[in-house]
């Protein structure tokens, strides 16, 4: 695939931050469709927006000891699973037994599972962690949200978090933000710079027009496994999110 300068996307973020979420953009693969690469347009939007996804991950880890620099992702456009797996098949493939939900309460069904590695690199491009999530795709309607789970952390939680809720003694994490994407040589307004400097909005550059999407992110850890629900301009709503985390931490 071609790269994308990231870079561009944050300009004004701190070096080591374009880094991080240029390292896990510039391993992503392109999507396609119907055997053909899509519209280099469309596949850098969306990837602008696993980079916001992905500044908010990397925003909220704390690394020990400085030694993880950045974060590559990779992963196929070929699900591991097309039906949901039993607790025993995650269990040989990815050594690691989640709990696992097929169809939550509020109607969202489990639709696809992949896999993405994930590496933890230092400064000079070193792995020093390796790990493996495990992502589910639900769907109701049009609607659509990611489930991640995979072993552990590769780093510690920052105390910047706040507990929104708490699950069988289990806290649950959750973040949300508008962004706002911007073209390349879009210049800000002055309401754009108020709502920037209010934190109205997050603003990426790179998009052919000017959009705004809201992301959410709730996570938790069960007896050792990280769970998170990512969602992308949703319906759901952060008390459902909520009640489906307890759904799953519920689960036998």
């Amino acid at each position: 695939m071609n790269n994308y300068n990231w870079n561009n996307a944050f300009p004004d973020t701190p070096e080591s931050f374009k880094n991080k979420v240029s390292a896990t953009l510039n391993n992503l693969p392109d999507q396609k469709e119907n055997g053909q690469m899509e519209n280099r347009k469309i596949s850098i939007k969306k990837k602008i927006i696993i980079a916001i996804v992905a500044a908010m991950v990397l925003g909220t880890t704390v690394f020990a000891a400085g030694k993880i620099f950045f974060i590559n992702l990779q992963s196929s456009n070929i699900p591991t699973y097309t039906t949901m797996p039993t607790v025993e098949q995650v269990k040989y493939d990815f050594k690691f037994a989640p709990k696992l939900v097929k169809e939550f309460d509020n109607g969202y069904t489990f639709a696809n599972g992949y896999t993405v590695n994930i590496e933890g690199n230092d400064k000079k491009g070193n792995s020093v962690a390796k790990t493996k999530s495990l992502d589910f795709t639900y769907t109701k309607g049009n609607d659509k949200l990611n489930l991640s789970m995979k072993n552990g952390r590769l780093g510690e939680r920052s105390k910047k978090e706040t507990v929104i809720a708490t699950s069988n003694g289990i806290d649950l994490y959750y973040h949300s933000y508008a962004n706002k994407f911007v073209p390349a040589d879009y210049k800000l307004t002055e309401q754009d710079k108020q709502d920037k400097s209010s934190g109205k909005y997050v603003f990426s550059y790179g998009s052919d027009e000017v959009e705004i999407s809201q992301i959410q992110y709730l996570n938790w850890m069960q007896n050792g496994i990280d769970y998170s629900f990512l969602t992308i301009d949703s319906n759901i709503s952060k008390d459902e999110l909520v009640k489906m985390a307890q759904q799953i931490i519920s689960t036998k």
